[in-house]
């Protein structure tokens, strides 16, 4: 069984699910993301709410079939990630991106094609998370959640709207270095070479 579980909010169009078991458990959350760009926080749940429009939709037609079209070869190699391994799976295309000097750090990527609202979707169900924070990924709206709350067990999930209809999920499951004990600026990290990826295909 696939140890990694991809903890990412249940939307109106999908049940977003566990993709396995894990041998860690839940710690006390970490502060929010450090990143300047993040604008505001909110773990309290609810009801959904407004999400931010994309200011300048992208291209996806590349990544909603391949989902590690999401990084370029230089990208990759800037991250120091490995050539990706796709999957499929009810949510859209996914890829998994293995550090390249150490696999036991890794990155899932979804193009959450099962979902037809983009980030609204999950801002509609953002009581099913553990938290919600929302952010900017060069410029780009974004929102810090899961379903569980792993972040000090080297796990931060990021929703990036790449137009109004589409989001990718981002899901760092970190066991070593810095990204163990703070993952969330590796998924930005990762969010902001995707944004380039697309500007530039």
């Amino acid at each position: 069984m696939n140890r990694r579980l991809l903890a990412v909010p249940a939307v109106a169009f999908a049940v977003l699910a566990v993709a396995g078991c894990t041998g860690k458990t839940g710690g006390t959350p970490n502060p929010a993301p450090t990143s300047a760009e993040t604008s505001s926080s909110d773990s309290s749940g609810g009801g959904g709410g407004s999400a931010p429009k994309v200011p300048s939709p992208l291209n996806t037609a590349s990544i909603t079939s391949d989902a590690c079209a999401t990084l370029s070869a230089s990208a990759r190699s800037t991250l120091g990630l490995g050539e990706g391994t796709p999957r499929t799976t009810s949510n859209g295309p996914s890829c998994t991106f293995q550090e390249a000097d150490d696999p036991g750090n890794q990155i899932d990527v979804t193009t959450v094609t099962a979902n037809k609202n983009g980030l609204s979707d999950v801002y509609d169900t953002k009581g099913n998370d553990a938290y919600f924070e929302e952010t900017q990924i060069s410029g780009y709206p974004g929102v810090y959640a899961a379903a569980l709350d792993d972040r000090s067990s080297g796990k931060c999930g990021l929703f990036v709207g790449v137009t109004d209809e589409l989001s990718v999920n981002i899901l760092a499951q970190y066991d070593h270095g810095a990204g163990a004990s703070d993952p969330c600026p590796v998924v930005a990290k990762f969010g902001e070479a995707m944004i380039q990826t697309l500007k530039e295909g």
